[in-house]
């Protein structure tokens, strides 16, 4: 979570957690929990007003996530592939965006745009640009139709919440309809998750071609949330991100 809040414990039957901040972005989380509203996995809200929200508090606790093991790290993998399974769309993107994207190729080239606009200017300059006429996997083997799902859209670790019944996820103001495959890719990339890290959310999420689709994805995950981390004012965790986008762009195949 960012400094743009402060988040007290209100405790109760059930517990609840009372945030306030940004109202911008805690009307969009508040908007994406009502429309998951009685999903166990992510917290309940109670009370929205601008600036402050109300919500159940998710029992457990963040744990790194390299290094979890395979067990855990495929119910996570089982965990976003229920999220992505709950909502499909036609066009997808951010807030800020001046339009929705309407295919899956046009999202990939404004997801890279978002990353070359913070990048100009720098020694990354043109960094977005090479990642964006890099390889691509198209919109896989669902619904091409509707190739958007409901993504959480910021899977660090401290986001996900380790209870007795397994994995839940909080803090959803990045929540979007996007690619599953960058979600997944991003949550490789942002928590440096090895290659047997990843193959392991991957058995969990089950779908055989989604692995194709998340290797097309990581430099792009990488080097948006690089360039995100650059804007931000962390430079060292900006420079790993950046460093790792081109070191898979430079990679063989």
């Amino acid at each position: 979570m960012s400094d743009r809040f402060t988040v007290r414990e209100l405790g109760g039957d059930p517990p609840l957690v009372e945030k306030r901040g940004d109202p911008a972005a805690l009307d969009r989380e508040a908007g994406a929990l009502r429309l998951l509203d009685g999903w166990p996995r992510a917290p309940r809200p109670v009370r929205h007003a601008p600036g402050v929200l109300v919500s159940t508090r998710l029992p457990g606790a963040p744990r790194p996530l390299a290094g979890a093991g395979a067990a855990d790290l495929g119910r996570l993998g089982a965990l976003l592939a229920e999220l992505h399974g709950m909502r499909a769309a036609r066009e997808g993107g951010l807030p800020w965006w001046p339009r929705p994207a309407r295919s899956a190729a046009e999202y990939r080239a404004m997801r890279a745009d978002d990353a070359e606009r913070a990048l100009g200017g720098t020694a990354w300059e043109g960094l977005g640009r090479r990642v964006a006429a890099g390889p691509a996997a198209g919109d896989g083997e669902g619904d091409h139709a509707r190739p958007f799902r409901m993504l959480h859209g910021d899977l660090v670790a401290a986001n996900v919440v380790w209870g007795p019944d397994g994995p839940g996820l909080v803090d959803w103001e990045f929540w979007r309809m996007g690619d599953p495959a960058e979600e997944l890719a991003y949550l490789a990339e942002i928590n440096g998750l090895d290659d047997a890290d990843l193959a392991a959310v991957l058995a969990g999420y089950g779908d055989p071609a989604m692995g194709r689709r998340v290797s097309a994805w990581r430099a792009l995950a990488a080097a948006d949330a690089g360039a995100w981390y650059l804007a931000a004012g962390v430079p060292d965790e900006a420079a790993r991100l950046l460093n790792r986008a081109a070191t898979l762009l430079a990679a063989p195949g």
